[in-house]
Order: C-alpha cells, then sequence, then structure tokens
C-alpha cells in the first residue's frame, strides 16, 4: 500500500488535480494514522512512518507546482502528529501504552532520520515557531517545580530512600525531543559550508518586526531565570528569539539544580541536548555576518548582532554554561565533548573570539588548564584535545601586544616546561613507564594534537614553530617507548594533525623541516618493527592502527603537490635525508621514500584489514596518477613491491580495491607509452597486467561497477601492446570447439577494435572504444566466465 502511494505521488506530483487532492488526504490520513501508533511498537510502524514522511515531502519539496499556502494546513497537523507521538500524555500519545522494554529504544536512527526530513518543510516552518515555544515553556515550567518537590522532599526527609522519577523522566523525554525539533527548525547542517540563517527564518522575522517590542525581546533573552509569561508584553516578543530564550531557560533550571545540589536528579542526555543547540544556534546566528544577507532582522541584529550587549551578554552566558559543564559533567564523556565543542564554536570565528577573551572566565579557565587542575585534569584525552584547541584559537583574538604575550605565556609555555622537565631527567629511561609520567607524556602529545587542530592561515607561522620542537623531541620518545603501543599511536598521530592542517600553508624550507622529520620518525618506527614478531592478535591491531596513521601521514604530505596556499617566492633547496643534492624534493619523493620504508612492514595478513587495506591502495594509486614518471626511476626493490601489490589488489582484494588499482594501471601504462622504452621494468609489467585485464573482462565475473575502470585500463593497454592483445585473442579462439561460440566472440572481438584501428592514445577512439566494449560486455559477457 505504502509503495503505490508513493508511486502515485512521485506520478501526479507536477499537477495540482482532483486526483491528487484525493491521494493528498489519503497519504495526510496514514501519516495521523500511524503517528498514534508509534508507541504501540515503534520497532514496526516506524519504517513506515519514514516512507510516509517521504512520500509527504516529494509533495512539499515540489510547491512551486502549487499555489501558494496549498499545503501550509496540512503541513501544521502533520507536524503536529509527529510531536505529538514523542510526548508524553496529555499533550501527547507517547508511553499511553507503556512498554519498558522499548525504552532504550526511543533515541534511534530511524528517528533522527525523521527529524532531518521533517527540516525540509520550508514554507510552513516558521508557523511552527509558537506552537514549540509554547510546549517548550511549559515543560520548563514544570521541570522546575518538580525539581522544587524534589529538593523539598530531600530536605524534609533526607534517609527516605529511592524517589519516582516517573514524571521527571518524561518531562526529560519530552524535552529532549522538543530541542532536537527547535535545533532542526532555527539551524540547516552547516558541514563544510557557511552556516547561515534559513531564509525562511529570517523573512518571517523580518515580516513581523513591526509587531515585536524589541526592549521586551531582550529582557526576555536576558532573564533566562524567569517565567517568559512573567515580563509584562512577553507576547510581543520575536518568535524565534523566544524559543532560544525557551532554551536558555532549559539550561537555567539545570544550573540552579546544580547550585542545589541535585545533579543526581538531572539528566545527561538533557544537558547534552542543550549544549548541541547552543552549538547549533551560535555557529549560525551570533554575530552573523550582515554582508552575507539582503537584509537581516532588526531583532536579530540588536539582540546578537555585532557591538551590542545582547551579544556580549549571551557569550559570556555560553562561556559560563561551558565552565559549568566541565566541572560537573567531566564524567559525562559525550556530554563534555559536545561542550567543548561549543567553545571552539565561540572562538573560531575571530569576531565572536574577541568578545570571548573580555570574559574574565575565559582566562581562568585557560590558567586552569595549563595547571592541569582538577576538574579539568579528569576530561578524557580526546575532550583534553579539543579543550587546548579551543585555548589556541582564542589566543589569535584582537589583543595588544603585550596582553597577546601574556597568554600564550599562560597556556602554551607551561605545557612546553612540563614536557621538557620530564624527558630531560637523567632517569628518564627508568621512570618513562611510571604511570604519572606516561600520563603527562600523553596529555602532552593530546595537546600537541589540539594545538595542530586549531591551524589557520593566520597563525601557521606562529603554531609551526612551536611544534616542531616538539616533534624532534617526539621522534626520540619513539626509542623509548616502542613497546607502548598506544603511546606509539599518539606520536604517529601528532605527525598526521600537523602534517593534515599545516603543510598546504608551509612554504619550501619550513616543508622540508617536517618532511625531514617525519621521514626521520618512520625510519625509527620501520627500524623498531622491521621483522618484529607479532605473537598474538593484538599486537597485530596494534601495529594495523599505526600504519594506519602513517598511510594517512604520507597522504597528508602528498597533498601539498595539489594543495600549496604557501609564499611561491620563497626558494630552498633541499635534500633527501642523510644524502645532499641540488635539486628541489618535491613531496612525491618523500612520499615514495616514506613507502620504501614502511612497505616491507604490509604484510598480507594486515592487508586484510579492509580500512588499512583501501587507504594503502588509496596512496598507491594517488601517486600513480600524480606522479607516473616516477614509478620507473624507483629502486628495484620497491618497484617490485608496488607491482606486486597491484597485482594482488586486482586478483585477491575487494572490488574497491581492484578498481584502484585499475585506476592506478592507467596512468603507468600512459606513461610508458609515452617513454617508448620497450625494454623497461614498467613496460614488462604493463603487459602482464594486459593479461590480467583482459582475463578479468572476458573470463571472470566481476563487478558491473568496476566495467569502466577495467575499460580504461584495457584500452591503454592495448595501445601499449597490439601484438600481445591479438596474440591473446587468437589464443582464446583457438580453445573454442563450439563453432557458434567461436564466431561469436570473433565477431565481438573485431566490431570491438574496428572502431579504433590502430589504437592510440586519442581521447575519441578511447571513447568510441569504450561505447564498443559495452556492446561487446552485453553480447559476450560471462559467457566464457571461469566457475
Amino acid at each position: 500500500m505504502l509503495g503505490i502511494i508513493t508511486s502515485l505521488v512521485l506520478n501526479s506530483r507536477r499537477k495540482e488535480t482532483t486526483e491528487h487532492q484525493q491521494i493528498f488526504k489519503m497519504l495526510f490520513c496514514f501519516v495521523s494514522f500511524i503517528s498514534l501508533q508509534l508507541d504501540k511498537d515503534d520497532m514496526v510502524y516506524m519504517e513506515a512512518y519514514d516512507k510516509l514522511l517521504e512520500s509527504w515531502l516529494t509533495l512539499v519539496q515540489d510547491d512551486k507546482h502549487f499555489h501558494k499556502g496549498f499545503f501550509t494546513q496540512h503541513a501544521v497537523q502533520v507536524f503536529n502528529s509527529y510531536i505529538q507521538c514523542h510526548l508524553a500524555a496529555p499533550d501527547g500519545t507517547r508511553n499511553l501504552v507503556r512498554d519498558n522494554s522499548h525504552e532504550c529504544k526511543r533515541i534511534n536512527l530511524s528517528n533522527w532520520k525523521s527529524l532531518s526530513l521533517l527540516k525540509q518543510f520550508k514554507n510552513s516552518e516558521v508557523i511552527l515557531l509558537w506552537f514549540v515555544h509554547s510546549l517548550l515553556e511549559d515543560r520548563v515550567t514544570r521541570l522546575h517545580g518538580q525539581l522544587q518537590r524534589h529538593q523539598q522532599q530531600l530536605l524534609a526527609s533526607p534517609a527516605s530512600g529511592s524517589i519516582d522519577n516517573k514524571v521527571l523522566d518524561d518531562l526529560y523525554e519530552d524535552i529532549h525531543w522538543l530541542i532536537l525539533v527547535t535545533g532542526y527548525l532555527l539551524a540547516n547542517d552547516t558541514q563544510g559550508e557557511t552556516p547561515l540563517i534559513p531564509p525562511e527564518v529570517m523573512e518571517y522575522s523580518i515580516k513581523h518586526s513591526t509587531e515585536v517590542d524589541i526592549n521586551t525581546t531582550l529582557q526576555i533573552l536576558g532573564s533566562p531565570g524567569e517565567k517568559a509569561s512573567s515580563i509584562p508584553g512577553y507576547n510581543r516578543t520575536d518568535s524565534v528569539i523566544r524559543l532560544l530564550s525557551a532554551i536558555l531557560r532549559v539550561s537555567e533550571v539545570e544550573s540552579r539544580a546544580i547550585r542545589a545540589n541535585l545533579t543526581h536528579l538531572l539528566s545527561p542526555q538533557m544537558g547534552k541536548d542543550i549544549v548541541w543547540f547552543l552549538k547549533r544556534w551560535a555557529k549560525t546566528y551570533l554575530l552573523a555576518d550582515e554582508k552575507l544577507y539582503d537584509q537581516i532582522s532588526l531583532p536579530f541584529s540588536t539582540a546578537f548582532g555585532a557591538d551590542t550587549e545582547g551579544s556580549q551578554w549571551i557569550v559570556g552566558y555560553l562561556l559560563e554554561k561551558v565552565i559549568s559543564n566541565l566541572a560537573v559533567w567531566s564524567s559525562e564523556q559525550d556530554l563534555a565533548n559536545d561542550t567543548v565543542q561549543l567553545l571552539v564554536t565561540l572562538v573560531e570565528r575571530r569576531e565572536r573570539a574577541n568578545l570571548v577573551i573580555q570574559c574574565e572566565n575565559w582566562w581562568n579557565l585557560a590558567k586552569q588548564f595549563a595547571r592541569r587542575s582538577p576538574p579539568l585534569h579528569y576530561l578524557s584525552s580526546s575532550v583534553q584535545r579539543t579543550l587546548m584547541k579551543a585555548l589556541v584559537l582564542g589566543g589569535f583574538a584582537h589583543m595588544d601586544t603585550e596582553m597577546k604575550q601574556q597568554y600564550w605565556t599562560e597556556v602554551l609555555q607551561p605545557l612546553q616546561q612540563r614536557f621538557l622537565n620530564v624527558i630531560n631527567q637523567e632517569n628518564f629511561q627508568q621512570i618513562c613507564q611510571e604511570e604519572e609520567v606516561k600520563q603527562e607524556i600523553t596529555a602532552t602529545l593530546e595537546a600537541l594534537c589540539g594545538i595542530a587542530e586549531a591551524t589557520q592561515i593566520d597563525n601557521v607561522a606562529i603554531l609551526f614553530n612551536f611544534l616542531m620542537d616538539f616533534l624532534n623531541n617526539c621522534i626520540g620518545l619513539m626509542e623509548v617507548y616502542k613497546n607502548t603501543p598506544e603511546t606509539v599511536n599518539l606520536i604517529i598521530e601528532v605527525f598526521v594533525e600537523v602534517a593534515h592542517k599545516q603543510i598546504c600553508y608551509l612554504g619550501e624550507a619550513k616543508a622540508m623541516n617536517l618532511y625531514e622529520a617525519c621521514l626521520t620518525l618512520l625510519q625509527v618506527y620501520s627500524k623498531n618493527n622491521l621483522g618484529r614478531q607479532r605473537i598474538d592478535v593484538t599486537a597485530e591491531e596494534d601495529q594495523y592502527q599505526d600504519l594506519l596513521l602513517i598511510m594517512e601521514l604520507l597522504t597528508n604530505l602528498l597533498s601539498k603537490e595539489f594543495i600549496d596556499f604557501s609564499d611561491t617566492d620563497e626558494v630552498f633547496r633541499g635534500h633527501e635525508p642523510g644524502q645532499a643534492t641540488n635539486r628541489t624534493v618535491s613531496a612525491a619523493d618523500v612520499v615514495l621514500y616514506g613507502v620504501n620504508l614502511v612497505l616491507p612492514l604490509m604484510s598480507q595478513d594486515l592487508l586484510k584489514f579492509p580500512s588499512l587495506c583501501n587507504q594503502y591502495y588509496k596512496l598507491i594509486t594517488f601517486i600513480c596518477e600524480i606522479f607516473p614518471e616516477k614509478i620507473p626511476q624507483l629502486p628495484e626493490d620497491l618497484f617490485k613491491s608496488l607491482m606486486y601489490s597491484l597485482e594482488l589488489g586486482m586478483s585477491s582484494m575487494s572490488s574497491e580495491v581492484c578498481q584502484l588499482c585499475l585506476e592506478a594501471v592507467t596512468p603507468l601504462a600512459e606513461q610508458c607509452a609515452k617513454a617508448q622504452e620497450t625494454d623497461s621494468a614498467l613496460f614488462l609489467a604493463t603487459r602482464h597486467f594486459l593479461k590480467m585485464v583482459f582475463d578479468m573482462l572476458v573470463l571472470q565475473k566481476h563487478n558491473t561497477e568496476m566495467t569502466t575502470a577495467a575499460g580504461e585500463a584495457f584500452y591503454t593497454l592495448v595501445c601499449l601492446h597490439q601484438a600481445e592483445y591479438s596474440e591473446l585473442v587468437e589464443t582464446l579462439l583457438s580453445t573454442q570447439q563450439d563453432p557458434v561460440i567461436y564466431q561469436r566472440l570473433a565477431d565481438a572481438f573485431n566490431k570491438l577494435t574496428a572502431s579504433s584501428t590502430p589504437p592510440t592514445l586519442d581521447r575519441k577512439q578511447k571513447m568510441a572504444f569504450l561505447k564498443s566494449l559495452e556492446e561487446f560486455m552485453a553480447n559476450v559477457g560471462g559467457l566464457l566466465c571461469v566457475k
């Protein structure tokens, strides 16, 4: 039934007809019905519900074919049904049939998908703002009342035992869904894009700005400890800002409960939802760049625009929230991680960072973290890394020279001094495995990763010089901790992050310094691990992690060849490790040298790890595509190893790896054809690859998605080895005993090469060949497949 409805929607969505309206009503009835059934068996009905939402959105997204407002009323009703099925009674239908076995399934991928789909209600979402903030304000008031009652009960009878938290649990889940819906209504996902206020929200706020009292709006925004309805004229508040204020009230209730020692009654999930929303909101609305909009809402620009008291206040409020969370929720890793991500959002743009550094709390946080004082010292490694990233980003806000020097003295110098104090001890080799020493080393390495992650074009010079001293010392640590896999892994990760974030900005001199440090690191790692016996699965897993990072490191270094934002006027003549030369060393030379060091460590057992295998072959393909001319110049052993890797990938690995190998073979064959060296090792290798690709296309079953890559490689190899190709065809035909099959194959091969005889490296001929290959595969594909 759902499939039929979806098909009808797809076929009739371009016309507003009576028949279409009937389909539309049927779809709406199904959505409403299934919404009411969700609580009875979430897992049974949710898939059907998602299907219906997809059908519904097919209509809504194509609204240009319908008159204005055609969907509005029904969109609000569908949204209302969605909200109701996630809210507890009496406003909603959740838990009308209580089944504790489903409690852990309420937050699942399907629900998140539905939230993402609901964000597509573009033209009707603004109508829902008032509806959502009313529900949210009501829940906040009830939550505050419940926590007060629990506090009074505890004060009256401290030893009364357990408290029934059912009402609180229902409120927390209601608030959870309302915050998520609010986040999706007010802001879009911004991965890789400049975050912008959705135009529908902006237009709505502008349209109703004449009905808004700015002073009342600012009072409601700046009074999170008060009920919105207690403020005179609260109904003349901008709806978007009032919705934000409702979230701040949730946050304030949480903060008051913490101060009242009621933390045990709070929900970490609610805390996580709050900072998720605040991060999403701040990235989009706080100090928005007005140059990116044709027109901006007056309430928005007044409340949190540049040079306003509102923006300064909310930055201070959010910073207090961050500090409070890190103190109270340090053991809740997900919540702590989201909290420091909010802090990064506050400082990643210079305009916001300029306000953050004016807060005394910011400087206290920086000093506390530099001293490794509790509770920050108890944060997980990943959270401490992100916190260091935020502190470094904040250090590049607008400060005078004296203040900036003071900041770096208080943030970075303690890190450097503690590190040097530890590693320069005369007995460091003897105490290096002591837990306190290892914790100090680990904390420093995590901090270095955070510093590297904070790299931007205007701070790379300072950070690179600071990090290089550490990198050289880290190479020495590789020897000290060679039998401590987790430390070795973290040392390599530091190099990976520095290369990833900084290589594209470095001039040639600094790039050479980084190349040499990376290759020295790989030399030490190779020496420590070459021929080393791995006696258990754990040890093999450790080396897999190391090699995966090394492949990533080499890939990052290679990116310098095509992403380079450095000053091109800088000239530097470098050298490979241990050998002077008068030519510029390219990233490709460095990477190939690195591959030569680690390739002996890449056993077939390690290549059974899919992620490592894919990363390894991506790197090889990368090199072959960008620098095919360097492959024939490789040392003999390395050349043979690479050719064997390509052969292994084409014959024994996944279809994804096989396709990568085919994509690597094509530029190698083209390079060989251009060089016209018929006695080279590469010429002989490509002749072997011709036989492999021929067999793959004609004699073996293969993934049809690889046909294009195989066809391009095949054509290039045929151009290079025309005589050998003819011989392969004749040999194949000579083995056919059935005259019908023989003639069918002969005709197919003749037609395949007819359009490109003799074949040359010409684009038009290649395209004609690939088209003929499609017909060839359709006629004889699978005819001779070896079973």
